[in-house]
């Protein structure tokens, strides 16, 4: 596969369209292509030859940066092919809300990508084994989420761009001669493909080690500074009752002193699909650590008998 061609169908018979609209679109496209390569494990780089009329087609040439091995040489006949499915077809629309879901299921996403690159390669696979490898693979990339956030901000921007219609990709020899069938996607399926609303779940860790380097010792919205997993943090305390027992100088502060808690990680996903720290929460500080000793807070005694009813609690129902 030497090209994808790219065409956009617009109304009236038109063969322009708003240059803000197609190129925030088409940098969308090329961090898809990009996302791609990276999951297949491809070193590719990509080029834009001259558009022709028809509505607006563009060529977008793929290109190899390095020598390829001879073992992955049908991968790179078919990259086309993965390109105009994962853009043109409807896998899933909702992002993953769970960061640790999302690693696991891309750890083994990737296992699996790997497995049918391999599977690929085999000398002796039939035309068929290979369309159905290439079909899984396409529906494995497609739902990673950088692939559904970018292919999303693509479709997003088109429909800025009232004149179109529809956009379809076709596979091309260096020739331009067309490989495959002309995949469409009409306008009215653009929110189909379109990811409405991010939200990315809250990271928690029962009782995590804080190092405590800078506390808070006046009210305010003030952050507190410490250690954590031996990584600098700065933190909002949300534990009222710990923050009056500082404040009061019921609880002191010394060089190593730490404290056991619930930790929150707040996270959202940037413009580029990654998946940030925005803000970092303490809750429910159980103890203090001074050197040798150890302080049992208001809310560590609450946690103790809490648990101790639960535990009477069983025992009451087994009997």
């Amino acid at each position: 596969m030497e090209k994808l061609e790219l065409h956009y169908y617009l109304s009236d018979k038109s063969h322009s369209m708003d240059a803000f609209v197609k190129n925030k679109a088409e940098a969308e496209l090329l961090k898809v292509f990009k996302e791609i390569s990276d999951i297949l494990e491809l070193d590719l780089s990509f080029e834009i030859e001259a558009l022709t009329e028809g509505g607006i087609k563009e060529f977008i040439k793929i290109l190899k940066k390095k020598k390829t091995k001879k073992q992955i040489t049908k991968i790179l006949a078919v990259v086309g092919v993965i390109f105009s499915g994962v853009l043109t077809n409807i896998i899933s629309d909702q992002l993953t809300k769970n960061p640790e879901l999302e690693k696991s299921q891309l750890e083994e996403s990737q296992l699996n990508i790997k497995k049918l690159k391999r599977d690929l390669e085999k000398e002796d696979i039939s035309e068929d084994e290979s369309t159905i490898i290439i079909e899984n693979l396409t529906v494995l990339i497609s739902n990673t989420d950088k692939i559904k956030f970018h292919r999303s901000n693509f479709y997003s921007n088109l429909l800025k761009e009232n004149k179109i219609e529809q956009i379809s990709t076709t596979e091309l020899d260096e020739n331009n001669v067309p490989l495959s069938k002309e995949k469409k996607v009409s306008r009215e399926d653009f929110n189909k493909f379109i990811v409405h609303k991010v939200k990315i779940d809250s990271e928690f860790v029962e009782d995590a080690n804080i190092e405590i380097v800078s506390p808070v010792l006046k009210s305010g919205k003030i952050k507190w500074r410490g250690y954590y997993d031996t990584k600098a943090i700065s933190f909002n305390l949300l534990d009222s009752d710990f923050k009056n027992s500082v404040l009061n100088r019921e609880v002191s502060f010394q060089n190593g002193t730490s404290i056991k808690c619930l930790l929150e990680f707040e996270k959202e996903m940037d413009d580029e699909g990654n998946i940030k720290i925005t803000e970092i929460n303490v809750f429910d500080v159980t103890n203090v650590f001074e050197g040798e000793t150890t302080i049992i807070t208001k809310r560590g005694k609450e946690i103790i008998e809490e648990k101790k009813q639960i535990k009477l609690d069983f025992g009451t129902n087994e009997e």
